[in-house]
């Protein structure tokens, strides 16, 4: 069979849906530092009509999977205990089948949303449990990943998803007529960095809060290089000339800075007046060089050391936002954030309705609005504030009654309000007193705090020390309050809303596309890649499973041939024209050869 066969998305799904009733491969995470292929069959309820049944057109190698390989179920999303986990979660995919009252038919092309949970879950039924996992796609799944070639997942998931803050679970990818796969499998980094973009914020003089990065700003890309940096600079750099950033400062080490140099993104930038200023990261005079044409109203770190985090304090501009994108297991990584002296109050009523106005917090989960005041439904810390005095009790009176409240003397507490119970997490804290004192008791409470959460250091005076590991999503707290210099945002978890940004309008992303492989190759190009660690986007399709390893260089793809036959022979040799006809830059026409010569469908061209 041939892509220009007479066959319809609908048609290749009821073929595909037979075949995933018998034994498939797909690639497993087995144990630490252990990913295995592995044949697997999906449970005989998968084909009854309550569950979404799919195949996997490929998947995008990620960085993050790296940390859970190396963690197991030592990682926060992969469940205790368990034997192995499908990986992979920058995907697309083809609904073979849908429940009868969903709103997916057989034959949609679809990209998924790989958050699902964002309180701890079963993740084989869905239901909340204490002891599970914040579940997520190509982590916590034995039978749904973007490295198994069939996938499934019980009709509630939908509803369970859209319920727990991050949208649709499945969104439906339209393409354009020169649309890459790939570029299509990126809809999760772009997710990602897009959402991350969309919740940056800063206060304007009026205190309303304003959203994205701002036009014409500084910006600040710290150990920059990398694949997800790249990512979002293209989205940054997708606006009119007038709104374009004056001034990207980028560090890495001087071999890929080199590199970087040449990237068609970058030069497109310089032409278009933009200013990118290149750092080696070992450069003695890098905090002088990184602040030569001002400080940045932006910054994001991507990678997680007490030197990102030091750069990046000092180079931030009053009011500026610091975006975590590399947050850190090692709970002694320390973002300090020098908080200045509070402002003085007529008495301590005034002094506690502004500092009670100055918190904030998302709207909802991931929702990258915020709201003034206390937590919709608060758990209050009043801590360092004198047992009784006027002034603890000025700021419970602005406490609703009921609300379970912590004190530093927890004798002290009326009736009025619940103690707070030591498993429950705090929304709302409130530190008084200066200097180490406030910045002890933060970082004793920093673990207890809620999703969300807002902190306010109501003397100030003090560095306080945020652990990365505690910021590193946007839905994590924030330190309010007018003695604060800048404010942090932090690494989005994707939601469905900006997929389809990337499924409805497709930024390309084959620029950066320098590796492919078949199903049966990947524990190959994992490896080589984590131990290389090359720029670029790395690509399994798992419809082409004995597709070698191999560079997206034309050259690359000839020496490959050469040492196949048949079919794999024939479509990298086809697929190593289009490559020289375009420079070694990737393109759908480089995957409608590979699909061609190896005789599947190429599933962007049926209807």
């Amino acid at each position: 069979m041939s892509d220009t066969d007479p066959i319809s998305l609908e048609q290749r799904a009821k073929d595909l849906k037979v075949a995933a009733q018998s034994s498939h491969d797909g690639i497993y995470l087995t144990g630490p530092n252990r990913i295995e292929l592995l044949p697997d069959e999906l449970p005989g309820s998968s084909f009854e009509g309550d569950s979404f049944l799919l195949a996997s057109f490929g998947n995008c190698r990620c960085a993050s999977d790296a940390k859970a390989i190396r963690q197991f179920d030592a990682h926060a999303r992969v469940p205790s205990g368990v034997s192995q986990v499908a990986l992979g979660h920058e995907t697309l995919q083809l609904i073979l089948d849908a429940p009868a009252d969903s709103s997916f038919d057989r034959g949609d092309v679809v990209v998924i949303t790989p958050g699902h949970a964002s309180e701890p879950i079963d993740p084989l039924t869905f239901e909340s449990e204490k002891d599970g996992v914040l579940a997520a796609l190509g982590y916590s799944y034995r039978y749904l990943g973007g490295l198994r070639r069939f996938n499934t997942v019980p009709a509630k998931a939908p509803a369970f998803v859209k319920a727990q803050g991050f949208g649709n679970l499945f969104n439906k990818v339209t393409p354009k007529p020169d649309t890459s796969l790939i570029s299509l499998a990126h809809a999760e980094p772009f997710a990602c960095n897009y959402g991350t973009n969309k919740h940056v914020f800063t206060i304007g003089e009026n205190g309303d809060f304003k959203y994205g990065v701002p036009p014409r700003a500084v910006l600040a890309y710290l150990s920059g290089t990398a694949r997800m940096a790249m990512i979002n600079l293209t989205i940054v750099a997708s606006v009119p000339d007038d709104e374009l950033p004056r001034v990207v400062y980028v560090t890495g080490s001087q071999a890929k800075l080199d590199q970087m140099d040449e990237y068609a993104l970058v030069r497109d930038l310089r032409e278009r007046g933009t200013r990118v200023v290149l750092i080696d990261r070992k450069d003695p005079a890098i905090i002088e060089k990184l602040t030569e044409y001002g400080k940045s109203d932006v910054v994001w770190t991507n990678y997680a050391s007490s030197e990102t985090y030091d750069q990046a304090v000092a180079i931030l501009a009053d009011g500026g936002n610091l975006n975590n994108y590399a947050g850190a297991v090692d709970p002694d990584l320390l973002i300090r954030m020098p908080v200045g002296k509070a402002v003085e109050f007529i008495s301590v009523e005034e002094e506690a309705r502004a500092q009670v106005n100055a918190m904030h917090h998302n709207l909802g989960p991931n929702d990258p609005k915020r709201f003034r005041g206390l937590a919709q439904d608060p758990k209050v810390a009043l801590i360092g504030f004198d047992p009784g005095s006027d002034r603890e009790k000025a700021y419970l009176a602005l406490i609703p009654g009921g609300t379970p409240v912590l004190l530093s003397s927890p004798e002290s507490l009326s009736a009025e309000y619940k103690p707070l119970d030591d498993e429950d997490l705090i929304t709302d804290l409130f530190i008084a007193g200066s200097s180490d004192e406030a910045a002890e008791a933060y970082a004793r409470l920093e673990p207890r705090l809620a999703r969300s959460a807002a902190v306010n250091f109501v003397d100030g005076d003090l560095v306080a020390p945020v652990r990365s590991r505690h910021s590193h999503y946007v839905s994590r707290h924030q330190i309010c309050g007018a003695n604060v210099p800048w404010h942090m945002t932090n690494t989005s978890e994707p939601h469905s809303d900006d997929m389809v940004e990337q499924a409805s309008n497709p930024v390309s992303f084959d620029w950066m596309v320098k590796g492919v492989c078949g199903l049966r190759s990947v524990t190959e190009m994992m490896n080589e890649v984590e131990r290389d660690q090359p720029f670029g986007s790395f690509f399994a399709f798992t419809e082409l499973p004995d597709l070698p390893y191999v560079e997206t260089t034309a050259s690359s793809f000839r020496m490959a041939a050469e040492d196949a036959s048949g079919r794999i022979r024939q479509s990298l040799a086809e697929a190593a024209d289009e490559l020289e006809a375009n420079d070694d830059t990737w393109s759908r026409k480089v995957e409608e050869a590979l699909y061609r010569g190896y005789g599947v469908p190429y599933p962007l061209n049926l209807a």
